[in-house]
């Protein structure tokens, strides 16, 4: 599935390859290199002042359940595989929210709530053979909304998904996405081909000028999830991340966006300014994405190199790789809304991001 050098209509390029290109071709997106130079100044400083690693990768309010790392995975999976489509359409003012701990929690952290919500009162949500079969009744309650009127976007599509997914788990792999982890090897990239490959709603691909490419946020970001999770030891032990790179989604693009690093023609800002929705798969869309990831892999490597070396070792101290640049940015995003929400994000309703 990833492919890392022809580019024919049969063959599919991989994420890097494919945000490589679309940027070569181009037409509303460009990439500001000095506005890059200075976002990777800042966060090479983040990462050497302890700011950017991926400890803590997920926060422990809404995290996996602890002390069975099967459960964990299995956690992680059914939550990645619900993860995308939060933003609020204009006739609906209320985000999607869940109390927790007299906390408010939106979007993708709600999410999680609900999912340990759902946990806690003795719901087998977590169980692949339970949620193959859920009925959209259960879903609609599991995910209810007690704060306000707001509801979960895309409901009968996560429903769908639950009964494919939960369905492959069971037949293919005993119910447990641990098995799929066993099978790659020690390979993020591995497992990356693995997901696509199995689980159908992972395939998160398009065409640009006639060419398949790919951007596989959802996949790239459960594996990272796992080794985030993991501290990159047991099930979360890869030998490659440095192979994905960030999850192309609307949130990140925003912030770099609104950091002068992705550029916009006239026309795609009217788009967004328009809050216009834009289709899955459009080319202005592409370009977006691909101009991120193709952005971020820029930032790692001017960052590390502006990581001093080792004195006792002359080697370079811990590099950065995309995806922890992306939790970086995504939470700089959560923690600074006030400012980014001034710069417009592109509004795509998809089951990929």
């Amino acid at each position: 599935m990833i492919n890392s050098g022809e580019t024919n209509e049969q063959s599919c390029l991989s994420p890097l390859d494919s945000a490589r290109f679309i940027m070569e071709r181009a037409r509303h997106v460009s990439i500001n290199i000095s506005a890059l130079q200075k976002l990777a100044n800042m966060i090479s400083c983040a990462m050497m002042n302890g700011e950017c690693t991926p400890d803590d990768w997920i926060g422990s309010d809404v995290g996996p359940p602890k002390g069975d790392d099967q459960l964990t995975i299995d956690w992680i999976f059914l939550i990645t595989s619900l993860n995308f489509s939060f933003w609020t359409d204009d006739n609906q003012h209320e985000s999607y929210c869940r109390k927790y701990k007299n906390k408010i929690y939106y979007g993708y952290e709600a999410l999680c709530v609900s999912i340990n919500q759902a946990l806690d009162e003795g719901i087998d949500i977590i169980n692949a053979q339970y949620y193959s079969h859920i009925t959209i009744d259960q879903l609609k309650y599991i995910f209810r909304s007690i704060e306000n009127s707001s509801q979960l976007p895309m409901l009968n599509e996560r429903l769908n998904i639950l009964h494919e997914t939960g369905s492959v788990l069971v037949k293919e792999y005993g119910g447990h996405f641990t098995r799929c982890i066993e099978q790659s090897g020690g390979s993020a990239v591995d497992l990356v081909e693995l997901i696509v490959k199995k689980f159908p709603s992972y395939r998160d691909e398009a065409v640009y000028d006639g060419q398949r490419v790919s951007f596989y946020k959802r996949a790239q970001i459960l594996v990272a999830d796992i080794w985030g999770c993991f501290n990159g030891h047991g099930f979360g032990h890869f030998t490659d991340m440095d192979g994905l790179t960030m999850f192309a989604d609307y949130r990140v693009p925003q912030v770099l966006s609104h950091e002068g690093v992705l550029v916009y023609s006239n026309e795609l800002k009217r788009r967004l300014e328009k809050k216009e929705e834009i289709p899955y798969g459009d080319s202005d869309e592409c370009e977006i994405r691909a101009g991120s990831i193709l952005a971020v892999h820029l930032i790692v490597n001017q960052a590390n190199e502006k990581i001093p070396l080792e004195k006792d070792t002359g080697e370079g101290g811990p590099r950065l790789n995309a995806p922890v640049v992306d939790v970086y940015l995504w939470r700089r995003r959560r923690e600074l809304t006030h400012l980014y929400k001034q710069t417009p994000f592109h509004r795509t309703r998809s089951i990929f991001y």
